[in-house]
């Protein structure tokens, strides 16, 4: 059995990550940054550190003794930092710290990137193979060019000899979800009962999923590879569909038109400008929404077992861990 090191244990996937690794018998040191969300470890045999990546002798310190490093506490920008200050320091903090972990000279470490970084494929569902280079080709979200600039560093960290694999998830739903980034997902329709939808496709996770995922990509993930972790690909109007299932309620009744969409995306966009801001919603996004974004995620079926839990069950999970921690009251 390895002992790992969990960058971002607090997070929505560091929590599966930790539980994965205690369910096959590793040891794990849980490193956080914050005590905010530590309330996802309570109970667990871990040993918890400190670890702000922002400070190299924290990381230094907690190395010692890994045989595995599992990096998913990447920089995540504000969308009010500036565009090239916020990919600078992405890519700042990625290159530092995979330095530092070289240093240690851990088996295997798996970094945490975001499906973000692939390009979506009009007429197919797409794979590792769609990877948006860098720079990119197109103009992407601030979240999403970030994501791609900090996994180029992982990937000169694996040319330069660190036995890192990438893995990418997709829309991840599930417990555990203390910053509530992608259960947003769920709570528009579960708390909020959003009554419109828009005609688009994407993917969607169990996140326990992913947290065997990463554990098989640290066992037999090919290094300097690239594994999509994916679920299930649906339609905007399915995923409300399901959720409001669960809890007894109506489905959204109105399909919001795409021109609608293009007028709310130019009003955006004038404002970001006047403020010098990045725009969370541009023109561009709406014609990513009208292609949609379907996922392949054959390769880590296949050679990382990858499992494939029902999205029913990833919903009836992220739910009922809302209504525990009194995000979401009962019906």
């Amino acid at each position: 059995m390895a002992k790992a090191l969990v960058l971002g244990s607090t997070g929505h996937i560091g929590a599966h990550i930790v539980r994965a690794l205690l369910a096959e018998g590793h040891t794990v040191r849980a490193a956080y940054r914050t005590e905010r969300f530590l309330g996802v470890l309570d109970g667990l045999p871990v040993e918890r550190v400190r670890v702000d990546l922002d400070q190299p002798d924290s990381l230094r310190a907690a190395l010692p003794g890994c045989a595995w490093v599992f990096h998913s506490a990447g920089y995540y920008p504000s969308a009010r930092e500036k565009r090239e200050a916020a990919i600078r320091r992405g890519m700042e903090s990625a290159r530092r710290t995979f330095e530092e972990i070289s240093r240690a000279r851990p088996e295997r470490v798996v970094f945490t990137s975001s499906a973000a970084t692939i390009r979506a494929v009009p007429d197919r569902a797409a794979n590792e193979s769609d990877a948006e280079p860098w720079p990119p080709t197109q103009w992407r979200h601030l979240y999403a060019t970030v994501k791609i600039a900090m996994e180029q560093e992982a990937l000169r960290a694996a040319a330069a000899g660190l036995p890192v694999v990438i893995v990418n998830p997709s829309l991840c739903l599930g417990e555990y979800d203390a910053h509530t980034f992608s259960g947003r997902a769920v709570l528009a329709f579960a708390k909020y009962r959003l009554p419109w939808y828009t005609e688009t496709c994407f993917n969607v996770v169990y996140t326990g999923d992913v947290g065997l995922g990463h554990l098989r990509a640290a066992e037999r993930g090919r290094i300097g590879e690239r594994y999509l972790l994916t679920g299930q690909n649906l339609t905007l109007k399915e995923l409300a569909t399901l959720v409001t299932a669960e809890l007894g309620l109506p489905p959204p009744r109105w399909r919001v038109p795409s021109f609608l969409a293009v007028g709310v995306a130019c009003a955006v966009e004038a404002f970001a400008w006047i403020r010098g801001r990045e725009p969370f919603f541009t023109r561009q996004e709406v014609r990513r929404v009208r292609t949609g974004y379907r996922l392949d995620g054959s390769k880590a079926v296949q050679e990382l077992a990858m499992p494939q839990t029902p999205i029913q069950e990833a919903i009836r999970r992220a739910v009922h861990w809302f209504k525990q921690q009194g995000i979401l009251k009962e019906v």
